[in-house]
């Protein structure tokens, strides 16, 4: 079979990691009190904003990786990448400040930041 070599390879990372961010988005817009309910774990980011402005943080970086995908345009899959790497990289820092090292949430995004990190190397080598 003949490799064609303007074939765009689903990056599934990317969808994945945008659809993890598009859930986060929508628990955020409809939770407006969910830093209060669960204050432990989520006091790190009510102290820096609103549940509305992180919702809006992770639809962005949502939106930035989908047209990324779709306008095949790499500078804006790595840049929704990276701002995926970073709101996980924040919400297991909060994990971690609420419950400690040996936590589910810490360890799931701490992954998930990795994964991110590792979907910005991915960008060149696969689709570059």
């Amino acid at each position: 079979m003949k490799r064609n070599d303007d074939m765009f390879r689903i990056p599934i990372i990317e969808v994945i990691l945008s659809m993890i961010s598009s859930w986060w988005a929508v628990v955020l817009f409809n939770s407006p009190n969910l830093f209060n309910r669960i204050p432990d774990t989520y006091e790190f980011f009510g102290n820096i904003a609103e549940e509305y402005h992180w919702g809006m943080l992770f639809m962005t970086a949502a939106i930035v990786k989908i047209m990324g995908i779709v306008l095949r345009s790499r500078w804006m899959r790595k840049l929704g990448l990276f701002l995926s790497a970073l709101v996980y990289s924040f919400i297991a820092a909060a994990y971690f400040l609420g419950t400690g090292w040996f936590s589910v949430g810490f360890g799931t995004f701490s992954a998930i930041s990795i994964m991110a990190l590792w979907g910005i190397r991915e960008v060149e080598i696969r689709n570059g």
